[in-house]
């Protein structure tokens, strides 16, 4: 469990909301380091821009890509 409580999605900017609605189309559901970060808009922002700039020069497909992240944080215990 983190020891912030992140920030409800709907209670961000219009552009937060778009990324938060992004992510649960993929995942599911509303990732808790993503709302921990939505905390500071300046980290929510870079966060989210690295990532992209990533997703874009990787040459695995994306739906490959998330499943290895999400893998990986099972396996080191990562609770999000």
């Amino acid at each position: 469990m983190a020891r912030l409580d992140g920030i409800d999605p709907n209670k961000t900017s219009f552009l937060m909301r778009q990324v938060f609605t992004r992510v649960r189309k993929i995942f599911g559901k509303d990732l808790t380091p993503q709302k921990i970060t939505a905390r500071v808009p300046r980290v929510f922002w870079v966060n989210t821009i690295t990532e992209f700039l990533l997703g874009v020069k990787a040459k695995v497909p994306l739906r490959q890509r998330s499943l290895v992240q999400l893998r990986t944080a099972a396996r080191v215990g990562c609770p999000f």
